[in-house]
């Protein structure tokens, strides 16, 4: 058993007990502020030790990312969570971190926004070299950060960038992320969604978004959120009207203003992006710590975007018989509400879109022929749909 202390910026919260292989935790010791934090338990039917086996474990990198054990070998870390725990467990999502016992350390000298980290990993990472992360330190936000996805937190000129490697040697569905960033910028002001850049990373294109968090901001997944409002959501977190209306609900009891709008944003963006993995996570809110101020979290994984993630065989399938794809399209973008706010939507804005979707598939000849003539169809199929929802709320 490893023994760690889960803090809050300088804050105390629980000392715990947790097993790195199984991640079993055990509460040895918890603060009125971690009683507080676990509170929450009660919404779900569960002990506090689960939610925060729960709380330990979702700050480690994911159990399907395809490097994993590459990187567990390489500093002989037994699982995803024994490697966070090597570190400080310290992400750039928000200010909870732990504490070796007896350590004085402050959360002024170890945090991301303050403090340097090792850019060794990422370059390893994406060199595919891991060997020579045996000489790296692990006390990296890589190491907590979710997702499948290879990536790495990079700093820049321009501020905090988080790098996500093609999963296509010819970087094809970076065409759709792009496109779906491109669109929320026509649709959306700004600060309701995370612009994407294409970028080249040791030879393979990545996609490269910015920190969407202040200094003294983090962010709640959907999740948590559900946890933290009581106010839960039934059918597995897929996409759905109820799901959606959930969102607004528990928007509305954080006191964020506009919830229906926002709610309704992410969900015509995922619907005109055929935005397949669409799912209760992509909902956020972010607070201002050591307030109870919160704002919604801008639209910002659009991953899967117009054609993708569907497999080669699939994508195939779709284009030699495109009316499979426009009843799939019908079944899983027609979730709208037209009660939902739609005072912000322009039905005009995207004239034209699909000039930009021809051009940005065209010169790619690893995909099948009529893919991007198929996107286009689907895209009018579901721009008509959103327009017909936002016309009958007026």
């Amino acid at each position: 058993m490893v023994r760690r202390t889960l803090m809050r910026r300088n804050q105390e919260l629980v000392d715990f007990e947790i097993e790195p292989t199984t991640g079993e935790v055990r509460i040895v010791d918890l603060s009125e502020a971690g009683e507080d934090l676990l509170a929450c338990a009660d919404a779900v039917q569960r002990d506090e030790g689960w939610l925060l086996g729960k709380l330990v474990g979702s700050r480690a990198i994911s159990a399907m990312r395809p490097d994993l054990e590459s990187i567990l070998g390489a500093f002989g870390a037994k699982s995803a969570v024994d490697l966070a725990l090597m570190g400080h467990g310290l992400s750039l999502s928000d200010q909870y971190w732990y504490r070796a016992p007896g350590s004085a350390e402050r959360w002024e000298g170890v945090n991301f926004f303050d403090n340097e980290w090792d850019p060794a990993f990422g370059a390893a990472v994406f060199e595919e070299d891991y060997a020579r992360l045996a000489s790296c330190s692990p006390d990296v936000p890589d190491a907590t950060t979710r997702g499948h996805a290879v990536k790495t937190w990079e700093r820049s000129d321009d501020g905090i960038l988080l790098v996500k490697v093609s999963e296509r040697y010819d970087g094809a569905e970076l065409k759709g992320i792009k496109l779906a960033s491109d669109m929320s910028a026509m649709l959306f002001a700004e600060g309701c969604y995370v612009p994407v850049s294409i970028v080249e990373r040791c030879g393979r294109l990545c996609s490269a978004t910015p920190l969407m968090l202040a200094h003294d901001e983090e962010l709640v997944d959907g999740d948590w959120i559900s946890m933290v409002t009581g106010i839960l959501a039934k059918g597995g977190g897929r996409i759905s009207p109820e799901l959606c209306d959930v969102r607004i609900s528990a928007y509305d009891a954080m006191g964020i203003k506009d919830a229906s709008a926002h709610v309704a944003r992410m969900a015509c963006c995922s619907c005109l992006s055929l935005l397949a993995d669409f799912h209760a996570g992509n909902f956020g809110a972010i607070r201002k710590v050591g307030s109870d101020v919160w704002r919604p979290a801008p639209i910002f994984d659009y991953d899967g975007s117009f054609g993708f993630p569907f497999a080669e065989g699939q994508i195939s399938a779709f284009c030699e018989k495109p009316f499979l794809a426009e009843l799939l399209c019908m079944h899983h973008f027609s979730y709208l509400r037209s009660s939902w706010d739609w005072s912000w939507y322009d039905p005009r804005a995207l004239d034209g879109f699909e000039g930009r979707i021809v051009e940005a598939y065209a010169s790619n000849g690893s995909l099948p022929s009529g893919f991007s003539e198929l996107v286009v169809r689907l895209f009018a199929i579901q721009r008509e749909y959103v327009n017909g929802i936002a016309l009958a709320s007026r």
